[in-house]
């Protein structure tokens, strides 16, 4: 007897049955019946979704005869059967949008400070050419004081800082600052994030910051002019002169910073082949209320005036300057950083220009300057480096931090011997009668140019220039006083309080010198005595004998530093030292006029 069939051997029995039929076609069943092993993965390469936790149902055979294996079946599974051609393609999910990654804050690492906005600038093109991508500026309140922070190592950048008259203060981790030795005791920034929050300044405010001098003899084939409308005509008589062609462009001028004081004015464009002839920039700039500006190189909607010399290259000083407009950073005393609009097309210049119509002659009336010239405001007297100016050293300028280094470099040499001190507020000048402080290695050197104790920084000019009797009078100078200009500033330093520089390292009180005779010596007197008499006997003074020439070399330094040569050579002479008395005495007679 065959063993009994389940149902469902039965019906995959018909199943095999059907398509192995020879000529009879494949069955069109969506559902094919596989065995599949026990512990088979499920397919890879297709998304197929998950079948229910119970897809096969294991039913019991009934038992079959005594002594015959019961029959278990064959495990199956059940899925699609497509064909590669109707499979849907497979579409991976969406990943979700990465973030921007956050910017990552610039690291500063070296953080200075400088006086004046001018040595900033300097020192920005030197990180820069040390390898330093990052800079950033800023202004201290309540000064004139510039931060400069850079991204360049702390030991290099330093030393950069340093050497373009910063002080330089530590970056602490987490952002904390450290100010030099003996600099800011208990006051200035505490944190980096401090002076990052003070107003922030840009190429053009450190380009207005720079002190004015000649221009220099670059060929600029173009070059813009600003000026007031009583002095356009004038510059465009001295340029058609020179044979320069003008065009001119009307603007709508505007304050930079602040966008206020619009109005409306005209700037004067000078082209010419090969460049404008250089005694006419000299001439124009020479103008009051006159800028000449020369487009920087890479940005040439930003127009420099060409008596700012940035030290820089231009590159530095690219600004995000829009269409249809320009920046002018000129003299800040004359105009602040300018906003220029183009209202119209540049025009020709006229090339005949009609002079002012002569006055009808009349009576004979006193003449007297206008009341509008009298009562303008004067023109701020400056310092500004000159070629042409004086280089000599008449005295030297020192500031506190420079008064350790005095004491450890005069002893022993001649200057020492020579050298007065006029102490000041945070500044002291050095005074000497011999020329020696040209050799002194620190500190800023004077020139003297009088009347009186009158000194500027060496290579420095008083611009506007001043005769001997307007400094005299506006500068208060007497015999009692000696008057310092050097581009930190101005000082009045009286010569009554003069200390000799020996006191820096000398003891301040009198050293102990024991003083008469031991017994022996007694009894050594008393046997001379006796043998050649009283009154051939050798005594000892009854006082020093040495000379005080301190009085004599302080009348002698006050007076040369007052221009009188002659005097100081009397001084020196009644000191003993007749060397220099002579050498004096030679200066003098030099400076005398020729006679005719």
């Amino acid at each position: 007897m065959a063993p009994t069939e389940g149902p469902l051997r039965r019906l995959l029995n018909r199943i095999t049955s059907d398509t192995d039929q020879p000529g009879a076609p494949p069955a069109q069943s969506s559902l094919v019946a596989r065995p599949v092993p026990p512990g088979t993965p499920p397919p890879r390469g297709r998304r197929t979704p998950s079948p229910p936790a119970a897809v096969t149902e294991h039913h019991t055979p009934p038992a079959g005869p005594a002594g015959g294996p019961p029959d278990q079946g064959v495990r199956f599974s059940v899925r699609p059967a497509r064909s590669e051609e109707d499979r849907p393609p497979v579409t991976e999910a969406p990943s979700a949008p990465v973030a921007d990654a956050p910017v990552p804050a610039v690291e500063w690492r070296t953080a200075g400070r400088f006086p004046a906005g001018h040595r900033a600038l300097a020192a920005v093109g030197a990180l820069h050419r040390a390898g330093a991508a990052e800079w950033s500026c800023h202004a201290e309140p309540g000064g004139g004081a510039v931060w400069l922070l850079s991204t360049l190592g702390p030991a290099l950048g330093a030393e950069l800082l340093t050497l373009h008259g910063a002080e330089s203060w530590r970056v602490l981790p987490h952002g904390a600052l450290a100010a030099p030795r003996g600099t800011h005791p208990g006051g200035g920034p505490q944190r980096l994030a401090d002076v990052a929050s003070w107003p922030r300044l840009g190429p053009v405010d450190l380009l207005t910051r720079l002190p004015p001098t000649t221009p220099d003899r670059r060929p600029r084939p173009s070059l813009s002019v600003l000026t007031t409308a009583r002095l356009q005509p004038s510059v465009v008589r001295q340029a058609l002169a020179f044979g320069v062609e003008v065009s001119v462009l009307p603007v709508r001028m505007r304050d930079l910073a602040t966008g206020t004081g619009e109005r409306q004015t005209l700037l004067l464009v000078l082209s010419s082949p090969e460049a404008v002839p250089h005694a006419l920039v000299v001439a124009l700039s020479a103008l009051p209320r006159t800028a000449v500006c020369r487009p920087v190189a890479g940005c040439e909607r930003l127009l420099l005036d060409v008596r700012l010399r940035p030290g820089v290259d231009d590159a530095l000083l690219h600004s995000p300057v829009p269409d249809g407009e320009w920046w002018l950073a000129g003299d800040r005393t004359e105009w602040p950083p300018l906003r220029l609009e183009a209202l119209g097309p540049p025009s020709p210049a006229p090339a005949e220009l009609v002079g002012p119509a002569a006055e009808p002659a009349g009576a004979e009336v006193p003449h007297r300057l206008p009341d509008g010239v009298l009562r303008a405001p004067a023109t701020p007297v400056r310092l500004v480096p000159d070629a042409a100016a004086g280089t000599a050293v008449d005295a030297v300028l020192l500031d506190d931090d420079e008064l350790p280094r005095l004491r450890r470099y005069l002893p022993g040499r001649p200057l020492g011997e020579v050298a007065f001190l006029l102490p000041g507020p945070g500044h002291h000048l050095l005074l000497e009668p011999a020329g020696l402080a040209r050799d002194l290695p620190f500190g800023v050197p004077l020139h003297r140019i009088g009347p009186g104790g009158c000194f500027v920084e060496s290579g420095h000019l008083l611009a506007p220039p001043l005769p001997p009797a307007a400094r005299a009078r506006l500068f208060g100078l007497d015999d009692s006083c000696a008057v310092v200009c050097w581009t930190g500033g101005r000082h009045r330093f009286p010569l009554a309080p003069m200390v000799p520089a020996w006191t820096l390292w000398a003891p301040g009180d009198r050293i102990e010198v024991s003083e008469g005779l031991s017994r022996a010596g007694q009894e050594l007197l008393d046997a001379l005595e006796s043998l050649v008499g009283s009154g051939r006997a050798a005594r000892a003074p009854d006082g020093p004998t040495g000379r005080d020439t301190g009085e004599s070399l302080e009348r002698a330094v006050r007076l040369r530093a007052l221009g009188d040569k002659e005097g100081a050579a009397e001084a020196f002479r009644a000191a003993g030292d007749l060397l220099e008395a002579a050498r004096l005495y030679e200066e003098a007679a030099l400076d005398l006029p020729e006679e005719p």
